[in-house]
């Protein structure tokens, strides 16, 4: 399933070698394909890493494009430097995955009734102090 995202700018896509980038051109725009192993929920991921490329690099996204397992995002370039941008997507999008994940956890948690974790409580008290309590009053 294909999902896009803002406006996708018409042109020839030409690769650059990674030797080659260095400061991007103000104005002009590139486009990053991102594999991925899969993305769970598109219009989150694409919203907080435009958000979290535009707030630490300047870098403006105007159209993203998720697949199963492949990211494309068009960026206009404003000064910002190809080498702190390139590492810092794999680790934007490996904390956008433990952020879901723990929501998750969070949510699978919160939805358990407060009398099942008194009865969880309950019963680990008596796994350690029933055997006392046995030895105690049976003789």
């Amino acid at each position: 399933m294909v999902v896009n995202f803002g406006k996708r700018i018409r042109g020839r896509l030409v690769e650059m070698p990674a030797i080659t980038l260095g400061e991007s051109v103000p104005g002009k725009v590139y486009e990053i394909h991102i594999k991925t192993t899969g993305v769970s929920d598109a219009e989150s991921v694409v919203i907080s890493l435009a958000e979290k490329l535009y707030d630490n690099y300047k870098a403006n996204v105007v159209w993203a494009e998720v697949d199963n397992d492949t990211i494309k995002l068009q960026i206009i370039g404003s000064p910002f430097v190809w080498a702190l941008l390139l590492p810092a997507i794999p680790i934007i999008l490996s904390l956008l995955g433990v952020t879901m994940i723990l929501i998750a956890v969070y949510t699978v948690f919160a939805a358990i009734p407060g009398w099942a974790w008194g009865l969880l409580a309950t019963g680990v008290i008596l796994v350690f102090v029933g055997p006392a309590i046995g030895r105690r009053y049976v003789r």
